[in-house]
């Protein structure tokens, strides 16, 4: 079952599961659930798909208690999204994007679609760009390889673009996007990393230009960004 949820590039329903194992939907919808409590597959929308779970790895490399980093997360996103205001998201890689697989909306009436169980290109999303930090200038240059879609104007569309955003998160820890998804969206994010220091997932805090960052201290705005995200990570630290 695991095997028939990473050979696929996006979040994987019961019923393809069933037909990629042969077995009954029932039995595949019980066992997903299971491993979704363990934290070694994670659901991530209504509909009932499932990616791999963030847990996988820090239960092999650690030995730390189980559960869903997802769910356990969920407080320290909470907190940061009533700090800034702004809507706080968890996101994963998968499939070589980007994979929002929690959401804590912002306090007030002005509300950022939920992207939850929505995959984005890397270079496209600070969450993207968070990840991209740790990887090594190689890596970047085959990421880039093929082109780079632009979504606005503002979207990094060529490698020697792309290395200055790297490089700029690799020295701050966080990723600032403006208009670079949506013309309307400006979003900063940093990696959440593991016991072994291997980035595994990212927190970031989206809003719309008008009102994000405003008049924010920015480096405050970053401090607690980084700040959630180190504590995400500690919890892999078992």
């Amino acid at each position: 079952m695991l095997r028939a949820l990473a050979g696929r590039d996006g979040a994987v329903g019961v019923s393809d599961v069933a037909r990629t194992t042969g077995l009954a939907k029932s039995t595949c919808s019980r066992i997903l659930a299971s491993l979704d409590d363990l934290g070694i597959v994670e659901r991530v929308d209504e509909a009932g798909r499932y990616v791999i779970g963030s847990g996988l790895r820090a239960l092999a490399s650690s030995g730390a208690a189980a559960g869903s980093l997802r769910d356990l997360a969920r407080p320290y996103l909470r907190e940061l999204a009533g700090r800034l205001g702004e809507s706080v998201s968890l996101g994963v890689m998968d499939g070589g994007e980007g994979l929002y697989v929690l959401q804590v909306a912002a306090p007030g009436p002005v509300q950022v679609t939920d992207w939850t169980g929505r995959r984005f290109p890397l270079h496209t999303i600070a969450a993207g760009q968070a990840f991209m930090a740790s990887w090594t200038d190689e890596q970047v240059a085959e990421y880039a390889a093929d082109g780079l879609a632009g979504f606005t104007d503002r979207t990094v569309t060529t490698l020697v673009g792309l290395r200055q955003k790297v490089g700029e998160v690799r020295r701050t820890g966080v990723a600032w996007t403006v208009g670079e998804f949506s013309e309307e969206i400006t979003g900063v994010a940093a990696p959440v990393r593991d016991a072994d220091g291997e980035p595994v997932a990212s927190v970031s805090v989206y809003g719309p230009g008008w009102r994000f960052p405003g008049d924010g201290d920015v480096s405050e705005i970053e401090r607690l960004v980084r700040e959630t995200a180190e504590r995400v990570g500690g919890l892999l630290a078992g």
